[in-house]
């Protein structure tokens, strides 16, 4: 595609120097009209419509190389690699100077070449300020058509004759019949301010898009630099809390590991005097330390997912919850004959808890209401949990998934984790409150993936 890019590039950067060149076949009358005007003027000893001649000879001119020019940029852009480079500036010289030395031989102006060697400088110095970016061919379009003004006002300059500037048959003849009326001194007045006057509006315009485009790439790099000490900080605090988490987690598995056996040395032992209500209390045990161990590896292998009723889910999750105590009426509606759900129970159950803990919490102790609501929607399972806390305040929403945000003292961890398994669930999270008007969190989670 680049390639392509390129080549089309190339082919328009030709096309132009083509038509720059041809111009003057086309527009004949153009440099008709400029002769016969320059003897009009001799003839009617009329310096203003000399000078209106001169403006004239600046815009034919102005068209020719500005096609020539601007062709030569593109077709040496189309063969480099960096509009910067040694070779890009050596290339864009020599297709300029076979293309004036074209020129010349096609119509025998004696064109000024030093005229033109120092547009070709001007314009290699300054183009090395402008920044490689999407805008490139139109800041460089500007600056040229900037610069190639000042260049051919430079031409009708009668003081710059000495030193071979001007020395095309039309500019020669505006400049004599100028020396007849002031002596030069109205061209080499207004020429001289008109060329001095575009080439410093082309490097103001070339150094204030060299300043912008730097200050606009620091502050992406002071943005990606915060990014990063931001991605840098939130991934330091979940491998450590993921770590420590694990290892706590892991640890576990000694101490249950020798209850276990404990337990069923002394089950042994007391076997011949065991009562059912006794074997009852071990069968217990044993079964709440399988349970535990289920816990535990869900928790270290988090990919590791079984499938479930989203009814036995939240009756898993209800059940850890302390409602009673807080007052709290949490009433459930769930929409009959849903597929199970294909999760990993102890990660999924800790998200949906860390929600419902946020609510609670919100309450302050007071009474409250949270709804549950699970319905199936196409071929997504939509979990719905609304309370009529005090809601979340419109600064804070954009936040509340970030690690470490928290508006209560907490570690800010709750949220986050909720949006991290809802993802890895392949599953989407929203949220949507009015503050002092309660809060509303959905869960999506695909169908097609619960398999």
């Amino acid at each position: 595609m680049r390639k392509e890019r390129k080549l089309i590039i190339g082919f328009i950067g030709l096309a132009l120097i083509l038509y720059g060149e041809l111009i003057p076949l086309v527009f004949h009358d153009w440099t008709l009209f400029i002769v016969e005007n320059i003897l009009k003027s001799i003839t009617s000893q009329d310096s203003g419509r000399l000078l209106v001649t001169s403006f004239v000879y600046v815009a034919k001119y102005l068209l020719i190389f500005s096609l020539i020019y601007y062709g030569a940029m593109l077709l040496t852009l189309a063969f480099s690699k960096s509009k910067d480079s040694i070779i890009c500036s050596l290339l864009f010289i020599c297709i300029m100077i076979a293309s004036l030395v074209i020129f010349n031989l096609l119509y025998t102006e004696q064109l000024s070449f030093q005229g033109h060697l120092l547009t070709i400088a001007i314009l290699v110095l300054l183009k090395s300020y402008i920044p490689a970016q999407k805008h490139l061919y139109l800041i460089f379009a500007i600056i040229l058509f900037l610069v190639l003004l000042s260049m051919l006002w430079l031409q009708l300059i009668p003081a710059l004759n000495p030193f071979g500037f001007g020395t095309n048959d039309i500019a020669v003849s505006i400049k004599i019949a100028d020396s007849f009326f002031t002596t030069n001194s109205l061209l080499n007045t207004l020429a001289t301010i008109f060329s001095a006057l575009f080439l410093k509006i082309a490097i103001i315009f070339t150094f204030l898009i060299y300043l912008v485009n730097k200050q606009i790439t620091t502050l992406k790099q002071y943005q990606d630099q915060e990014a990063e000490l931001e991605e840098a900080r939130i991934a330091l605090m979940e491998s450590k809390v993921y770590e420590e988490i694990n290892m706590l987690v892991h640890d576990l598995k000694t101490p249950l590991v020798t209850v276990e056996g404990l337990i069923s040395l002394i089950e042994l032992k007391l076997q011949a005097e065991q009562t059912n209500t006794l074997a009852d209390y071990f069968k217990q045990t044993d079964q709440s330390i399988n349970k535990m161990k289920d816990m535990i590896s869900e928790i270290i292998h988090e990919n590791t997912k079984k499938s479930i009723t989203i009814k036995e889910l939240l009756d898993y999750v209800t059940s850890h919850l302390s409602l009673d105590e807080q007052l709290i009426d949490l009433e459930t509606n769930i929409e009959p004959d849903l597929p199970s759900i294909f999760v990993n129970k102890i990660r999924f159950s800790r998200a949906i808890s860390n929600i419902f803990e946020n609510a609670i919490t919100s309450f302050s102790e007071k009474a409250g209401h949270i709804h549950i609501d699970v319905k199936r929607i196409d071929r997504n399972l939509l979990i719905h949990i609304k309370d009529n806390g005090p809601g979340i305040e419109q600064a804070h929403l954009e936040k509340i998934w970030k690690e470490g945000f928290s508006t209560t003292g907490s570690s800010g961890l709750g949220l986050s984790f909720v949006k991290r398994v809802v993802e890895n669930h392949h599953g989407s999270i929203t949220v949507n409150s009015v503050f002092s008007n309660g809060t509303e969190i959905t869960i999506m989670l695909p169908i097609q993936s619960n398999k």
